[in-house]
């Protein structure tokens, strides 16, 4: 029988509970299990969608009182594409990344910033197929939640394929998570590795 690690990422703040996974993956062979403990549904989700992301298995159990048991087995088709993403050079149009990080355009009167900021977005349904992700930290956030002014067009512009990650920190910052209502909520870990592939990056 295959040992099983465990990893407790219990009280640990994003982005630890997914970094801790991915070095602890990193250093175990193929086929081997780990044990992921974590205490909240922001690490639960992060945890599962790395792991998904990179082809391993995972099943979570609900322990109750907020703990969640996250069985994982490395996979060996996954192992493959990790290898291979270390050494090919990348092919073709890079991605766009629109970065977020206020829920209003530029600086000087908020009101006009954010009547400028709903033209931005209203636009962006027309470079739709360029873009791969939009990001939304700080008081981005806002404008993936209910009631926000840019709801419609970014539900659209998810429809059109575009990923749509806001903060888990921030969300949590501003007491707007359970209000999330496009996208989902994501990490540091994740939002850096996006920013880090993107071929271009544009905030408004």
């Amino acid at each position: 029988m295959t040992d099983e690690v465990i990893l407790d990422c219990q009280a640990l703040v994003c982005p630890q509970p997914v970094i801790r996974t991915k070095d602890a993956l990193a250093n175990m062979a193929v086929g081997a299990r780990l044990l992921v403990i974590v205490d909240n549904e922001a690490a639960l989700s992060n945890v599962c969608r790395f792991v998904e992301s990179r082809g391993h298995a995972v099943r979570a159990e609900d322990q109750g009182g907020g703990v969640h048991h996250l069985a994982i087995r490395k996979d060996v088709k996954a192992s493959a594409a990790e290898t291979s993403a270390v050494v090919c050079e990348p092919s073709g149009p890079q991605p766009l990344v629109i970065y977020i990080a206020s829920e209003v355009m530029g600086r000087g009167d908020d009101d006009l910033g954010r009547v400028l900021m709903g033209m931005y977005f209203e636009t962006l349904s027309h470079f739709a197929r360029d873009i791969s992700h939009i990001i939304f930290v700080n008081s981005g956030v806002k404008l993936a939640v209910a009631g926000s002014p840019a709801l419609e067009e970014l539900q659209s512009l998810e429809k059109m394929g575009v990923k749509v990650l806001s903060c888990g920190t921030c969300l949590n910052h501003f007491g707007v998570k359970e209000e999330l209502k496009v996208g989902v909520l994501s990490n540091m870990f994740t939002i850096l590795e996006v920013l880090a592939k993107a071929g271009k990056t544009l905030s408004p």
